[in-house]
């Protein structure tokens, strides 16, 4: 999506930013049953994020091994971008899943080939870029 070939080698370069969001299980979700058990929530949660991955918004998505909940990394402009995804997800609509959404700023992210070369001093945010 983005022709992004960056490196970062201090402030006036902008890292690419992935939001991440962490799935758990929601208030309608079946106890004692796997993910795999859940029903049409789950089926048509993977129907969506299929066609995310087509459109190219999402990057990696699935449960953890743990089957403690699961990630999905999101190619988006902002993070309420983000949010209004994930919040027509259909496993959060039918109040399956829930998540919690964070912002990765990427200093090294190999889908959009950026690798910073620079001190933390440098990427700080707070420091005075004069």
């Amino acid at each position: 999506r983005r022709p992004s070939q960056q490196r970062l080698s201090g402030a006036t370069h902008r890292a690419p930013m992935r939001c991440i969001a962490l799935i758990d299980h929601g208030p309608n979700w079946i106890p004692d049953r796997s993910v795999y058990e859940q029903g049409a929530p789950i089926e048509a949660h993977l129907a969506s994020m299929r066609r995310r991955y087509d459109e190219g918004v999402l990057l990696l998505g699935g449960p953890f091994a743990s089957h403690r909940g699961g990630i999905a990394v999101l190619d988006v402009d902002d993070e309420a971008a983000a949010r209004r995804l994930m919040d027509a997800a259909p496993a959060v609509v039918a109040g399956v899943m829930s998540y919690r959404l964070e912002t990765v700023i990427a200093y090294f992210d190999v889908m959009s080939q950026t690798r910073t070369t620079a001190t933390a001093s440098q990427l700080d945010p707070r420091r005075d870029p004069s």
